[in-house]
């Protein structure tokens, strides 16, 4: 089959420069070149996300970390705001995990409002919400900033954001709206092939999964802390390639 252009939101196309990185030869995936590796581009992934925080790379796509975030962070309630495909889904992901949830659903086409948001989380039944920044399905982009300031008001609250079609094609300055899990998919702003998530996590985050029992292993936050401050990975699957690509 010949070369056929892409022109949807992911997979992207890829440069012919992250082509030929795919070409270079294999190295240990528990040696001291791939340590070295991903100590070179942890700096380059922090500036990314604006953030101090050790920022993680898990082999799955973004939704293996989505599930993830459910699993490691909701013990009470989780609220899953929705206004398209992807975060629709979410809210059946919630309760596939056994978690209570529930939906507060705009029509698609439309965003998520802060006022909406804040509304919901007064009745002070939930202790997490997720959000994507960016709805793929529909284009529409809800505004981050007003509802992370939301934070401030209900601190007991995990804010999970979905950033897979926004991350690095809109600023999100982690840190200063106190997100506590950022995550992302490498196959659309990131111009990357497909098969790799990133996020990261807040101190609180971490500290609220280090209380759940029933988070697993392949997505346990607590795993994916540890080994980053090792400059390793909890797994290993097709990871020097991926890594390598994102240092470019």
């Amino acid at each position: 089959m010949g070369h056929v252009k892409l022109h949807i939101p992911g997979p992207v196309e890829v440069s012919e420069k992250t082509f030929r990185a795919f070409c270079s030869p294999m190295i240990g995936h528990r040696g001291q070149g791939f340590k070295d590796l991903l100590a070179k581009i942890q700096p380059q992934l922090q500036a990314l996300l604006s953030t101090k925080q050790l920022v993680y790379l898990s082999t799955s796509s973004a939704w293996g970390v989505m599930e993830g975030a459910i699993r490691n962070l909701v013990s009470r309630k989780v609220l899953n705001c929705m206004c398209g495909a992807f975060s629709d889904k979410w809210f059946d992901v919630s309760k596939r995990c056994g978690k209570a949830a529930e939906a507060l659903q705009v029509p698609w086409g439309s965003p998520i409002r802060a006022e909406q948001v804040d509304a919901k989380l007064a009745a002070g039944q939930f202790d997490a919400l997720t959000l994507i920044h960016n709805e793929t399905s529909t284009g529409v982009l809800s505004p981050l900033a007003e509802i992370a300031a939301l934070k401030r008001k209900y601190s007991d609250v995990m804010f999970i954001v979905d950033a897979v079609s926004s991350l690095s094609a809109a600023k999100i300055e982690l840190d200063t709206l106190g997100i506590d899990v950022l995550l992302a998919g490498t196959q659309k702003a990131l111009a990357l092939p497909p098969g790799m998530a990133l996020f990261t996590c807040s101190p609180a985050a971490l500290a609220k999964a280090a209380t759940m029992k029933d988070r697993g292993y392949y997505f346990d936050f607590v795993e994916f802390q540890k080994n980053a401050e090792q400059n390793m990975t909890p797994t290993s699957r097709s990871f020097r390639k991926k890594v390598s690509n994102l240092s470019r």
